[in-house]
């Protein structure tokens, strides 16, 4: 074997060691596993191995996985066994010490009961652990796992080949495997199971050792190709090929030591004399194996050291964000406000886009929405939203044309003197055609606002609170958003409302009207009739017609005069009665046209700085008052839950793993 082989022993029992400590699921580590069709030799190479006589009986095939630890204790005169299963207890006190040989078939019985039979399954992917023991071992680790089938009997599940697939790929696609393929010699190279899978997961053959079981058993006349195989020539392998003669069935009753004599007297033939003497027959195969997983162990452990010492520290990082476990609502209450404390400027920065180094060198990169919102960075999304909000206000309220307000007109006006424009008649044209179109686009779009912002702190307070308090923080800030709702629409309501009765005492406002009477002639037309194609356009969508058709629609003077009140035709009443209508709709038209403007401008400026400004971003304040005033079943969420519990246990209890793990990787 090796010259240094307490050494060697070394590394294997810290490779045994790190696996008592139940970590091997988390933690890779350097192993040697052995694959191959079901009936290959695969039990037969491990017997050989290992020296245990595995049972050969048609039910008794490997059904799971079997690990066998050989250590050399040259404190024991003679060998000992030892079996277990994890959390099998009943199992691991009853085979502690396994008397040999015949008690072994015993074992392997009791594990198919207890892995395959209780579950009535045909396979098991949980793991009997075998430790051999004894004064002249020779140190090795190695596994077993279920041979390959392609096809089912009928009293099988049809899923069991897909079953021991998976099983075995679990253990052959880690890199810190050696795979020791299984081929039988009486079979096509090309068509082994084995040699198909280990090149799946190890292309470069780094990790992947062929051994050619039933050499005896090679066809007439195929021997040379055989030969071929092992000297390396027809199918490359990095490693090479190894070769045993199994014992057969009818040669289960023979002891180890006669089967190594026949193996030996079967190699010292001539016809096998071209294959290296360190290649052929058990004691070479395992002095060989174990050579090649003391440099694959000896390689691998710095590596595994550090892994270890990584998983530790990200154990122990973990088990700090759980924070200090609180024990009642007193403590979670102290815990809140400390955290308050934190929380509330960082918010208050956010909301003033007062950005620090640390959170946009996270952010500023965050790809930007569809909708161009950024909740990242709230205050230029919401600029975003304030535009959009005022532009939808400006394009819907284009004028009303002219027939349409004299229309407008004569429905609303009252006991109006002819000539003069009613405020009466002004209010009730811009309650019921502005308004309540003004009040729809306005909860539109402040509900979008709203929602945009309410999003953008949630994930904000998320991101940054403390996790013990973060429930009080998300459930609150519900709590807030919702009140804030309702104060919004009491604010939107009485700011359009406040334009029910139009406010026209403005500078604004007068400015405005003067404006629209200074660049526009504007004539009546005539009233309640389509106006005619030739009607001119001004950029509010009124309509100002021609002046050769505003002068038909006037009356002419009486040619004579009359003592007395003149006596109008029919049709000149209707003429006179008609101009006072336009006369009143020409004078409304500009006056109209500027207070939906002003007020317009009005409205929007003031439920920007209303709502969202006033009770989303300043009133953000009474969020956090909110908080600290938080009730005791608010607060009850902070103390540690069941499922926290469990949690915190579970990082302790794999980081002693971890730190046990350690110690062994230090000795």
């Amino acid at each position: 074997m090796l010259d240094a082989e307490s050494e060697y022993q070394s590394v294997i029992d810290t490779i045994n060691g790190i696996q008592g400590h139940g970590m091997t699921h988390r933690l890779s580590i350097p192993k040697m596993v052995i694959i191959g069709d079901q009936s290959s030799g695969k039990s037969s190479v491990l017997e050989a191995i290992t020296k245990l006589s595995f049972p050969r009986g048609k039910d008794l095939c490997t059904r799971f996985a079997t690990q066998v630890h050989l250590r050399r204790n040259t404190a024991l005169e003679k060998e000992v066994l030892s079996a277990r299963i994890e959390g099998e207890e009943e199992f691991n006190n009853l085979f502690r010490v396994v008397q040999l040989p015949m008690t072994f078939h015993g074992v392997i019985e009791q594990a198919v009961l207890i892995l395959c039979k209780k579950k009535n399954t045909d396979i098991s992917d949980r793991v009997l652990e075998l430790t051999l023991s004894g004064p002249t071992q020779t140190p090795l680790t190695i596994i077993d796992l279920p041979g390959f089938i392609n096809t089912t009997s009928n009293d099988q599940d049809k899923s069991l080949p897909n079953t021991i697939s998976v099983i075995n790929k679990r253990y052959i696609q880690d890199p810190r495997t050696i795979i020791l393929a299984v081929v039988q010699a009486n079979v096509d190279l090309n068509t082994t199971r084995a040699l198909s899978e280990a090149g799946e997961y190890d292309p470069e053959g780094d990790r992947t050792i062929p051994i050619v079981t039933k050499p005896d058993c090679i066809q007439n006349g195929m021997h040379p190709d055989w030969m071929e195989v092992l000297l390396n020539r027809k199918k490359t392998m990095l490693h090479g090929y190894l070769v045993l003669r199994n014992t057969g069935f009818d040669q289960k009753d023979l002891t180890w030591e006669a089967a190594r004599l026949e193996e030996q007297r079967f190699f010292e033939t001539d016809l096998w004399s071209p294959i290296s003497a360190d290649r052929k027959g058990r004691d070479a195969v395992k002095k060989f194996l174990g050579n090649l997983l003391f440099e694959h162990i000896s390689r691998e452990l710095p590596i595994l050291k550090r892994e270890v010492d990584a998983a530790i520290d990200a154990y122990k990082r973990d088990l700090v964000a759980l924070g200090t476990p609180i024990a009642n609502t007193d403590e979670a209450r102290i815990k809140l406000i400390e955290s308050t404390m934190r929380l509330q400027p960082q918010v208050i920065a956010f909301l003033n886009a007062d950005y620090d180094h640390t959170y946009l060198a996270m952010f500023k990169n965050k790809p930007i929405g569809s909708s161009g919102q950024d909740p990242y960075f709230i205050r230029s999304s919401l600029l975003s939203l304030y535009k959009k909000y005022r532009a939808d206000m400006s394009s819907r309220d284009s004028g009303v044309p002219t027939t349409e307000i004299m229309c407008l007109v004569a429905r609303y006006k009252g006991n109006d003197l002819p000539g003069f424009v009613s405020f009466n008649t002004f209010k009730n044209i811009v309650n019921g055609h502005f308004l309540d179109r003004w009040r729809s686009i306005t909860k539109t779009h402040v509900k979008t606002m709203h929602a945009h912002l309410t999003e953008a702190i949630s994930s904000f307070i998320a991101h940054v609170a403390n996790p013990i308090a973060r429930d009080v923080f998300t459930h609150v800030f519900g709590r807030f958003s919702r009140l804030q709702v309702i104060e919004i629409e009491k604010t939107i309501h009485n700011i359009i409302d406040d334009e029910a009765t139009p406010f026209t005492l403005s500078r604004h406002y007068s400015e405005t009207v003067h404006m629209e009477r200074s660049k526009n002639n504007w004539i009546p037309a005539l009233p309640c009739e389509p106006s005619p194609a030739s009607e001119l356009t001004n950029d509010s969508g009124f309509v100002t017609p021609p002046a050769s058709e505003t002068e038909s629609a006037v009356p002419a003077a009486p040619e004579a005069p009359q003592t007395g009140p003149p006596a109008l035709p029919l049709q000149q009443q209707q003429s006179a009665s008609n101009w006072d209508d336009v006369h009143t709709s020409d004078e409304m038209i500009p006056c109209l046209r500027a207070y939906l403007k002003t007020a317009r401008d009005r409205i929007v400026d003031k439920v920007l700085m209303e709502t969202i400004e006033r009770h989303m971003i300043k009133g953000i304040q009474e969020y956090f008052s909110m908080v600290l005033s938080a009730t005791n079943g608010e607060v009850a969420c902070m103390l540690e839950s069941p499922a926290l519990k469990r949690q915190r246990v579970d990082l302790e209890k794999k980081i002693a793993a971890f730190e046990g793990i350690l110690e062994e990787l230090s000795k």
